[in-house]
């Protein structure tokens, strides 16, 4: 499956006009993210830079036929920096494969391995509801 883990914002996000996607299975997320890593880690060296991150979004998004928005990139840059805790401009493998299937443990709602739609949106609502909470305080 070819399902990358940053597609699981964008489940959520889905309107009620689109059918819903088939659910997504852990697995398949951390097979997807290690292949995403392998593709955007351009120079092999087992770390992923941001330009490496930033340049690998990018040919997704110009092969769906789409360009890059300044609210994209600052999606990806915020990402990128939660995935980098030690803001070296620096991921590797491993990190960025436990970040996608943190995200992806966090919409899996009731723990069975697989996140549905309706899990998604709900795991999105909950997400969206803690951070208006913390932005209040």
């Amino acid at each position: 499956m070819s399902r990358s883990w940053l597609l699981l914002p964008m489940i959520a996000c889905a309107g009620a006009a689109l059918a819903d996607p088939p659910p997504v299975h852990r697995a398949d997320v951390e097979r997807s993210a290690e292949a995403m890593f392998d593709r955007s880690d351009t120079n092999h060296d087992g770390i992923l830079t941001l330009a490496e991150y930033h340049a690998a979004l990018a040919a997704i998004v110009k092969a769906k036929g789409g360009t890059p928005t300044p609210q994209g990139w600052a999606i990806v840059d915020a990402q990128f920096a939660a995935v980098d805790q030690t803001h070296s401009g620096r991921v590797a493998r491993a990190q960025f494969v436990d970040a996608a299937l943190a995200h992806f443990d966090g919409a899996d709602l009731n723990h069975d391995g697989t996140v549905t739609p309706k899990e998604a949106r709900m795991a999105a609502k909950i997400k969206n509801k803690a951070a208006k909470a913390a932005t209040v305080k």
